[in-house]
């Protein structure tokens, strides 16, 4: 499976494509994919998976969802990432659609960010994601770092 790392800045057009990062295309490529995978984010993002990250993910979400003790949440969950997730390929031009509902979801604007988080990468807007990396990703990188000793 591919790693997915890396921080890139984007604009989102005014048909919503956007444009992926060059590693990611080529990661596509080495899976012999034909599309990336994009879904709910946690904290105001979407997700974008290759095709191998989106197979891990969903056996991992299974065997969550399987433990989950509250099967109606469970059920639940399953609904709201699953309707919202979409098919994204690339276009010509090396750029995916990004869905209104999923837009919306992230608060994009015309700045966005595509970082990499290893398993998946992350698109955000790019203020949100500054604030977000500023309050949340720093302070917790740092305090973990100190507790392990990094």
């Amino acid at each position: 499976m591919a790693v997915t790392i890396g921080h890139y800045e984007h604009k989102l057009d005014s048909k919503n494509r956007l444009a992926i990062p060059p590693k990611y295309r080529e990661a596509l490529i080495a899976e012999k994919g034909s599309h990336f995978t994009l879904a709910l984010g946690i904290d105001d993002c979407i997700t974008l998976f290759l095709p191998s990250q989106w197979e891990n993910y969903l056996n991992s979400l299974n065997q969550e969802i399987r433990a989950y003790k509250n099967r109606s949440q469970a059920r639940a969950i399953k609904r709201h990432i699953f309707q919202s997730a979409v098919e994204a390929p690339l276009d010509s031009q090396g750029r995916v659609l990004v869905p209104q509902n999923l837009k919306d979801h992230a608060k994009l604007t015309k700045d966005v960010v595509v970082t990499g988080v290893g398993d998946k990468a992350e698109i955000w807007d790019r203020k949100n994601w500054e604030k977000y990396h500023k309050t949340q990703a720093i302070p917790s990188f740092q305090k973990l770092a100190k507790d392990l000793d990094l």
